[in-house]
């Protein structure tokens, strides 16, 4: 990752398109620390290729459940998340599922 002092414009960023990835790093999703939006640029992600490895490949179920999940939640429910959610970098899906991945919410 490299720190930018701002982005380029959108004619460069689209020429560099497949190999540099531009976007805002909001360190709000990490804890502690104070910056935010922060212009930053990597190389272009790549796919690591068909297989994965068996750990990746065991949370592909709890993703899925997640997703699952939401879908079946009430608008009430959502609407909650979308609350919590305001004035964070996270949509309410996201916070929903890194609640459920982190089993913040459990039935007993």
């Amino acid at each position: 990752m490299a720190v930018l002092t701002a982005l380029p414009n959108g004619d460069v960023i689209s020429g560099f398109r497949g190999v540099i990835d531009y976007y805002v790093f909001n360190p709000a999703c990490v804890p502690g620390e104070e910056t935010k939006g922060t212009p930053c640029a990597r190389r272009w992600p790549s796919s690591p290729g068909h297989h994965r490895t068996a750990a990746v490949e065991a949370q592909w179920k709890n993703f899925a459940d997640a997703a699952h999940i939401w879908k079946t939640l009430s608008a009430e429910v959502k609407d909650s998340y979308r609350q919590l959610a305001e004035g964070t970098p996270l949509t309410a899906r996201d916070l929903f599922t890194r609640s459920y991945l982190s089993g913040l919410f459990t039935q007993e």
